[in-house]
């Protein structure tokens, strides 16, 4: 239900783990063992009784959702920027450009001098055009310059 908000936080650099398959006895004990907080919409005391670290989102709006996180949470938006993989959280880091030639289009491979990979899925990343756009909409859900 929180997909996105979860791809976001990743965004922002926060370690996010989200495992929808999962029921909620096995995500209070993943959140229990590993010092995380729950993230969920809805009713929580009949889902998660018991449940220490835990927070509902109101809004079903993705965008939203981040706010209120950011907001509940006193996060900083600008401090892990770019630093996990949206895809499965793992972390990025600068790849050497020859090594990634054959994975990104040979138009990509000439514009962008840099390019990052994650290093658990091992998905590619460069700043292109579409960073500008991501920031400035983060930049008008969070109500600050990124």
């Amino acid at each position: 239900m929180i997909g996105r908000l979860a791809r976001m936080l990743r965004l922002l650099g926060y370690d996010t783990l989200y495992r929808p398959e999962l029921d909620p006895a096995g995500l209070a004990e993943i959140a229990r063992c590993e010092g995380r907080i729950i993230l969920t919409r809805g009713d929580t005391s009949l889902r998660f009784p018991g449940a220490a670290h835990l927070f509902s989102v109101k809004s079903e709006y993705p965008p939203e959702q981040l706010r209120e996180v950011v907001t509940e949470f006193s996060l900083d938006p600008r401090s892990g920027l770019w630093t996990r993989c949206t895809v499965c959280n793992g972390s990025i880091v600068r790849a050497p450009k020859e090594e990634i030639q054959d994975q990104v289009k040979p138009r990509v491979y000439e514009l962008y001098p840099e390019f990052f990979r994650c290093a658990g899925c091992g998905r590619v990343y460069w700043h292109g055009s579409h960073v500008e756009r991501i920031l400035k909409n983060l930049s008008l859900i969070l109500g600050c310059e990124l």
